[in-house]
Parts: C-alpha cells; sequence; structure tokens
C-alpha cells in the first residue's frame, strides 16, 4: 500500500473510531475497563511482568487504566507512565509512587504531580500497555498520528498490550513501515494474539 493511501485511511480510521468513542456511555466505559483489567490481570504476561510502562486512560472514551496501575503497585509491580517533555514533544516516563497524584498536562492528558521524567531508554519496562483508536488483530495500531507511541515502543522490546473496547477492533488497519507492531490485544469480550 502506498503511504499517501495508508495515511488517508488512518485519518478516515481516526474519524470514524474517533465519533465512536466520543458516543461512549461513561458507565458502559468503566463496565468495559472494569472487564480489560480483570482479563489483562490473569494474563501469564501480566503476572510475570515486574516493570510496567502503561498510558494513563483520562479520555472520554478510552480505557480507564487507573484500576490497573492500583493492581500493579499494589502487587509489588513497578510502573511508569509517560509524560510529554514540552520542549522537545517527546514522551518521557515518570515511575510512580503507590501514593501517585495525577493532574492535566499536555493536551488534557493525566500525567504524575511529582516524579523526575527520563528518558525511556533509562527505564527497563518488561511490559508495554499501549493506547490508541483503532487496532488490527494482525497487530496494527492507529494512534492519533503524532508517532509519540511508536518512538516509545521502539526503545525496547518488551510484549507490546493494546488495552481496547470491541469496537475499535478490526481485522486489519493500514500501517506504515515506522509503525511498531502490538503483541496482544485485551478488550472486554477476548484476548487477541496478535498474528
Amino acid at each position: 500500500m502506498d503511504q499517501d493511501r495508508a495515511l488517508r485511511q488512518k485519518q478516515a480510521l481516526r474519524q470514524r473510531i474517533g465519533t465512536l468513542r466520543n458516543k461512549l456511555d461513561p458507565d458502559d466505559q468503566e463496565r468495559m475497563s472494569s472487564a480489560i483489567q480483570r482479563r489483562l490481570t490473569t494474563l501469564p504476561v501480566w503476572l510475570d511482568a515486574t516493570f510496567i510502562c502503561t498510558f494513563v486512560g483520562s479520555k472520554t472514551g478510552e480505557v480507564n487504566t487507573r484500576g490497573i496501575i492500583r493492581s500493579a503497585l499494589d502487587s509489588g509491580k513497578k510502573v511508569c507512565v509517560p509524560v510529554i517533555d514540552k520542549s522537545t514533544l517527546q514522551l518521557d516516563l515518570v515511575e510512580l509512587e503507590s501514593d501517585f497524584r495525577l493532574v492535566a498536562g499536555h493536551f488534557g492528558i493525566l500525567e504524575p504531580s511529582e516524579g523526575t521524567p527520563r528518558r525511556p531508554d533509562e527505564i527497563g519496562w518488561d511490559l508495554a500497555l499501549v493506547p490508541g483508536l483503532a487496532f488490527g488483530c494482525d497487530g496494527g495500531r492507529i494512534g492519533f498520528g503524532k508517532g509519540y507511541y511508536d518512538r516509545l515502543l521502539a526503545v525496547r522490546r518488551a510484549p507490546r498490550v493494546a488495552l481496547a473496547f470491541e469496537f475499535q477492533v478490526l481485522d486489519s488497519v493500514p500501517s506504515l513501515p515506522h509503525d511498531i507492531p502490538l503483541d496482544m490485544l485485551v478488550t472486554e469480550r477476548r484476548l487477541i494474539r496478535c498474528t
């Protein structure tokens, strides 16, 4: 697939799935997020992990990850979350303490109020939980188009697991050479091992 066509298709999917996310009832969002947490926290990839890199789900229609973060910390796992360096517009990571507080950061994304941001290559996470707008069962992922997570995931080869609602999952999504593939998708209904 040529790059221009893939970019157009990605943008169309962003709009289509974004509209569905914006219409998601908050009670349904919480119910489905809880189901995703229950499914995720029984998987060997979760049970074996000691240091989890995860997003903080804070947007309308996004998987709420605060329960997942709390579960990880309560079970003795380390957790780091991304923060946007406003000067470079790159993702840095902050390791969370058990008493973490979140505040709105760049783009309104929740970030820790305390902690020292570190470059991703300085932190040895062994599981990455990844957000996005649309996902393919083949491991493809469409984010918001800035490439933040592709750059982050390129730093370390650890299992890459997307947390998604079922309506975000397609057989495949357009991808470009710089797109980093996923290993698994966890939805409120199923676990998908990407091929």
